[in-house]
């Protein structure tokens, strides 16, 4: 249970980092735009899981372990190294996906200053992209503790998120994106 509680917590890193500067920008995240975006980061991360667990009967488990450990740590120092990447990014590089992903606010597409469910399932999708990751590097994770787990901690971190963004004045923008790389770090050695 221990590693659904990190791993679910690291995944949620995203949601919460990206609600803070969302809503810092002004723009507000309806309640069920948030269900939407903890229900579409849960479908990621429970179909990666799944689908390690399918190609664990295939490979053997050492080597299914080794690959997870391999994974779980990448993804960490990716987030650990996030707040460098995104200053480094261009604007012409990278796909809107990913300018979604490093910036929050590019998911009110039709400016309206709240994000609708269709623009929740786009910025989640965007957020995902780890979760499918990291969820590949969980093979034999329990999943229906994980959906649960998934999908409470979305919700809260993104409603959590989003009251910090609106009542919390920032002179610059807030990088918690190194708390989900320790997280997953841990995880990587304790699995």
């Amino acid at each position: 249970m221990a590693e659904i509680l990190l791993l679910a917590a690291a995944v949620s890193v995203d949601g919460f980092v990206s609600a803070i500067g969302i809503s810092g920008a002004g723009i507000r995240i309806p309640f069920r735009s948030a269900v939407v975006i903890s229900f579409t980061g849960t479908l990621f991360l429970c179909a990666a899981v799944m689908l390690s667990d399918i190609m664990a009967g295939w490979i053997s488990e050492r080597i299914c372990n080794f690959i997870s450990t391999a994974i779980l740590l990448g993804m960490g120092v990716f987030n650990l190294l996030h707040g460098v990447i995104r200053k480094k990014s261009s604007e012409k590089e990278y796909p809107e996906a990913v300018k979604i992903y490093f910036d929050g606010t590019r998911a009110d597409k039709d400016l309206s200053k709240s994000i609708s469910c269709r623009e929740a399932i786009i910025l989640a999708a965007a957020l995902s992209a780890d979760s499918l990751i990291t969820g590949a590097g969980m093979a034999g994770a329990a999943i229906l503790p994980l959906m649960a787990v998934s999908f409470a901690a979305g919700i809260i971190s993104v409603n959590a998120g989003s009251y910090i963004g609106r009542h919390v004045i920032f002179t610059g923008r807030l990088n918690l994106q190194w708390l989900g790389g320790v997280l997953l770090i841990i995880l990587s050695l304790i699995k």
